[in-house]
């Protein structure tokens, strides 16, 4: 498990950085199985933006939709599923780890339209 936190999808350096840390990963006997992208619920269009980066990158395998205990809606995750084909995979409803939840396509439109 690598934690990339905080690192800027308009910074190539760290961009860099980021594909090495794959690369790193994936010799020898290692092997990535999953690449999770973290985006907040607040992020608006900028989401899809950072998604496509990171895609590019690392092989975003999925997504993980957090502070959807607010009221964020977590709308830009449409756009990321349809234009990049990365599914959301868990979602956060808390600061715990319990809070964090496998994503339920049809809760989660159903809570869209309950706010």
């Amino acid at each position: 498990m690598a934690d990339t936190a905080g690192r800027l999808h308009t910074k190539s350096n760290l961009m860099d950085e980021l594909g090495k840390v794959r690369r790193v990963a994936e010799k020898g006997a290692g092997t990535v199985t999953e690449t999770l992208l973290v985006i907040d619920a607040t992020t608006g269009q900028n989401g899809l933006t950072q998604a496509r980066e990171f895609g590019e990158v690392t092989n975003v395998t999925g997504v993980v939709l957090t502070k959807l205990d607010g009221s964020a809606k977590g709308g830009i995750v449409f756009a990321i599923e349809t234009e990049l084909a990365i599914p959301v995979k868990l979602v956060g409803i808390g600061e715990t780890i319990g809070d964090l939840i496998d994503f339920d396509p049809e809760e989660f439109v159903s809570a869209l339209f309950e706010r």
